[in-house]
């Protein structure tokens, strides 16, 4: 999961904010070193820039080469003995799922090939990493990460496209596969025909609901557009305002969430759209409102910041009927309620706006690295052993994440049962969109949340020109980039 943190400071002017904002890209990559080196590409592969995509298709167009391309031509003997290097940010379960994942398939594939796994543990200690095998000429052959990342690496690394893999009859995914993965979880990682990544772990962000809190302030069932969100959340300050327990009074509604994750779900739910490789644009109809919807619920008292980093408490004591998280959240919730000896039934749901429930998933991609055609087949017979449905079943329960193929979940049916809320969320997929992975989308989330908690501190006739100010400063950071 990528960590992202509630914005804290208001930022004052122009010229500080862009300062900012560089600093925080250049310190979240953690980068060492300067001097260039080129990655060997040979000639028979074809390899793309991740960050400097074309524009992309509305769905996951991507066409295989009719002729079979000369770094697909690799015999299987060729293959015996090669170890392929991957490199993940994740920790805790998913590490260990990942890691056992390989040893199976390097103890049981049929091409004698070995994986070792690294996991330094965070995105930005991935990179630091990367730049430090760039440095010594040891690139990893498999990497897990989001593509606009690798754009701080300054050209120094280049990924393979991957749609000739994909699609290939002997060594692609396979015809059951091509109708077993949701588009939703290629789109995100398709442009211009160019399939840069394979989806392996997608997260949800979604909305937490206190189920059994909101039927007896008088709710049948979970509010179901932004109306509705605005009046169980503003009875729920209400009823607080109006017990005993001063504590609680001014809490109750949608704990305020500054995630860039969050907030474009905010934007979606409103008819925003952002480009999976452009330039996301927030002065739009659609920006403005959404963006004014949640200052005036806010400044009406039924949305309202926590003092805590985490919302769990507030929703497990009702000091939140709801709070916006991501599905690897749910096990802590878990926990929470138990502390709190809260028997209360809850769930999830997507943003509700004018343009209906929205759900957006995101997560990094499995990138192969130019090389050898030999070694980059054989890193990517191991990232297709990571969409099989038993693996991915297998990160599903370790992450809470979502599964690439759907046929896993008919080996998740004690799963769902156990989580009945990521069973809620798994069953919304075919109407999720998916994250951006551009370099402006890396660069302008960071200003989004800076815009946005500017905006909550403003008048409510300052949002045409924040939001203006935050497309403006979004293209030109993205145009200091490499």
């Amino acid at each position: 999961m990528r960590t992202k943190q509630n914005h804290s400071t208001l930022i004052p002017n122009r010229a500080w904010l862009i300062l900012t904002v560089m600093v925080t890209i250049i310190l979240a990559s953690c980068t060492s070193g300067t001097e260039s080196l080129q990655v060997e590409t040979p000639e028979v592969t074809e390899t793309v820039s991740p960050a400097r995509l074309s524009s992309p298709t509305p769905t996951p167009d991507v066409t295989p080469t009719q002729e079979t391309p000369v770094h697909l031509k690799v015999q299987a003997d060729d293959l015996a003995g090669i170890v392929v290097r991957f490199v993940h940010p994740w920790m805790g379960p998913m590490a260990e799922a990942l890691e056992a994942a390989a040893t199976q398939f390097s103890l049981s594939n049929e091409w004698d090939i070995w994986v070792e796994v690294e996991a330094p543990g965070s995105d930005s200690a991935l990179l630091e990493s990367l730049q430090t095998d760039i440095d010594s000429g040891d690139v990893p052959g498999l990497i897990a990460t989001y593509p606009y990342l690798l754009e701080t690496l300054d050209g120094q690394l280049f990924s393979v496209n991957l749609t000739d893999y994909f699609y290939d009859p002997e060594w692609g995914v396979g015809a059951e596969a091509l109708g077993d993965i949701p588009p939703v979880y290629l789109e995100q990682f398709t442009s211009g025909g160019h399939l840069v990544a394979l989806p392996v772990a997608p997260q949800a962000t979604v909305l937490f609901y206190n189920q059994t809190w909101g039927e007896e302030l008088g709710f049948a069932s979970p509010p179901t557009d932004e109306r509705d969100f605005r009046k169980q959340n503003c009875e729920a300050v209400f009823a607080n305002n109006e017990d005993r327990d001063e504590d609680n009074d001014g809490m109750g509604g949608w704990v305020i969430n500054f995630d860039p994750d969050v907030l474009a779900s905010w934007y979606y739910s409103f008819g925003g759209e952002l480009p999976i490789t452009g330039v996301p644009e927030f002065n739009t109809e659609a920006g403005q409102t959404a963006f004014g919807y949640l200052k005036s619920v806010s400044d009406q008292g039924c949305f309202w910041i926590g003092r805590r980093p985490e919302p769990n408490f507030y929703f497990a004591n009702r000091y939140a009927l709801t709070f916006a998280g991501t599905l690897d959240q749910i096990p802590t919730q878990m926990s929470w309620m138990a502390e709190a000896e809260n028997e209360d039934v809850w769930t999830v749901m997507g943003f509700p706006g004018m343009a209906g429930e929205t759900m957006l998933i995101d997560g990094p991609g499995l990138m192969l690295t130019a090389d050898a055609p030999e070694n980059q087949m054989a890193a990517w017979l191991f990232a297709r052993y990571l969409l099989t449905p038993e693996v991915q079943a297998d990160l599903v329960r370790s992450g809470f994440s979502l599964p690439v193929r759907q046929s896993s979940m008919a080996l998740l049916v004690g799963f769902a049962t156990d989580y009945p809320q990521w069973a809620q969320a798994a069953s919304m997929i075919e109407d999720a969109h998916a994250v951006p992975i551009s370099e402006g989308w890396g660069i302008g989330q960071w200003v989004l949340q800076d815009a946005f908690y500017r905006l909550l501190q403003s008048e409510t006739d300052q949002l045409p020109m924040i939001l203006q100010e935050l497309d403006d400063m979004i293209f030109e950071l993205e145009g200091m980039g490499p």
